[in-house]
């Protein structure tokens, strides 16, 4: 059985709440024996300087490209299945268990929101707050060659938040079909607030979708920051953690 390592990072001056969200994740590492890293601002180091001068104030994009280099190292150091957990990523089901079997896979979000008509949706699609790789991946090298030549070659002042993120994942996934791990999602804004304030329409349109229960999943604070969602996920964490 290969050993597993779980990497995650947060900003210095992150919120309370994400704190919450990185104790569940270590409590759960260390319930399976998986060995636990974190690291603060300091993963930006893994950016080259270049990019990092022109993602200044980018942070969620420079995460993005760092922790593929960081994974890479760990790799390196040690081989085994390296894990990427967002720091906002809450574990709701300690007893889930890793698949060791992979060299690849990404976590896989049901997205809930209406369309352009109005109607609520579903949408699937990979996404890079959960992601594993061991070394014999033959994803992780080329999908941090990729990340920063998009982003090296990019206008800066027309950078997508989610560019090297999951929107480049959703354009590899129709071609290479990678294995994608359901019970790692995301949830979003609209779900969460009838999470937490009571049954409606998105939490029907989710139970359509006939998804596995999750297991850990993204609160997805990069894409939301108001007072609103902060109060639900606080809301969230108190019902779970409890």
């Amino acid at each position: 059985m290969r050993t597993v390592t779980i990497l995650q990072s947060a900003p210095s001056d992150q919120p309370v709440w994400v704190g919450r969200c990185m104790a569940s994740v270590e409590q759960w590492a260390m319930r399976w024996g998986y060995g636990y890293e974190t690291l603060a601002d300091e993963l930006f180091d893994w950016v080259a300087p270049a990019l990092q001068k022109k993602l200044i104030g980018r942070t969620p994009i420079l995460a993005d490209l760092a922790r593929l280099r960081w994974i890479e190292s760990v790799l390196s150091e040690r081989g085994g299945l390296v894990v990427w957990v967002d720091a906002d990523s809450l574990c709701l089901n300690p007893s889930w268990q890793l698949s060791t079997t992979e060299h690849t896979f990404f976590g896989e979000e049901c997205w809930v929101q209406k369309n352009a008509q109005g109607r609520w949706r579903t949408y699937l699609s990979p996404h890079n707050a959960f992601m594993g790789f061991t070394s014999a991946s033959p994803v992780l090298a080329f999908l941090a060659y990729l990340s920063e030549s998009i982003i090296d070659r990019a206008d800066a002042a027309h950078i997508a938040p989610q560019m090297i993120g999951p929107k480049l994942l959703k354009t590899l996934n129709s071609l290479a079909d990678f294995t994608l791990v359901p019970e790692a999602g995301a949830v979003s804004p609209s779900l969460l607030a009838e999470w937490v304030g009571g049954r409606g329409d998105a939490v029907a349109c989710y139970e359509r979708a006939n998804r596995p229960p999750l297991a850990m999943v993204n609160l997805c604070s990069s894409l939301v920051d108001s007072d609103a969602h902060r109060q639900q996920v606080t809301s969230l964490l108190d019902k779970i953690l409890a």
